[in-house]
């Protein structure tokens, strides 16, 4: 799903852990201040419910200054927040629904988000997981109304190999246009991944894009 950044900002949805059974009073609370810039300062507060779903809601809140200390103008970030998720697994499948909103509360823009990803593991040489989505979004700075976009994608996992093989389409009502992506991964080495990903590979000027990634973690 995507955000619409305000100044520096990049309004990020808080990941929230999973509650098991026994929650405790620290598991209950989100605090997350981080310093973004020399001078710029994005902090997330919240809560969690311990319930059938994972429940949790909180805000957003930033703020950037000059080095003389005057605030710079567009860098507040003021939103709200609330998810909802609900796991479930068994032996060979686990499924993942999800529902959040957020709400810029200085330019009272919004978003609705509804997801739902399973994952099966068919064999030992093969995983599959199918994600479902839909984003309602609604902009007060914009003429245009609000937009929907659907989408749905597929992926085959070869976890002996370290290869993945993806597909998925989105639908935009506001233009009515389809956009298809379709990627494969392969795993090189430990941190070390190939990744090769066309989009709209059916048109007469698809794009394309191929990297390799290395990761390094500490």
């Amino acid at each position: 799903m995507r955000f619409v950044s305000t100044g520096i900002f990049l309004g990020v949805l808080a990941g929230a852990v999973p509650l098991s059974h026994k929650a405790y009073a620290g598991d209950l609370v989100i605090w997350s201040p981080v310093k973004v810039a020399p001078q710029t300062y994005h902090t997330t507060i919240g809560f969690r419910l311990p319930m059938a779903w994972e429940m949790s809601a909180g805000a957003d809140i930033g703020l950037g200054s000059a080095p003389g200390g005057t605030i710079l103008s567009g860098s507040e970030l003021a939103t709200l927040w609330g998810r909802a998720v609900d796991d479930r697994s068994n032996f060979a499948s686990s499924s993942r629904r999800e529902v959040a909103v957020r709400l810029n509360t200085l330019t009272g823009s919004g978003m609705l988000y509804l997801g739902r990803s399973r994952n099966w593991s068919l064999s030992n040489d093969l995983d599959i997981q199918t994600l479902r989505s839909l984003n309602v979004s609604y902009e007060t700075t914009q003429t245009a109304p609000a937009s929907i976009t659907a989408s749905h994608g597929v992926k085959m996992i070869f976890p002996w190999t370290g290869t993945s093989i993806s597909a998925s389409g989105e639908l935009t009502d506001t233009t009515s246009a389809f956009s298809s992506t379709f990627a494969f991964n392969q795993a090189i080495a430990p941190n070390l991944n190939f990744t090769a990903s066309f989009t709209d590979p059916l048109t007469l000027t698809p794009a394309g894009d191929v990297r390799v990634d290395y990761r390094i973690k500490w």
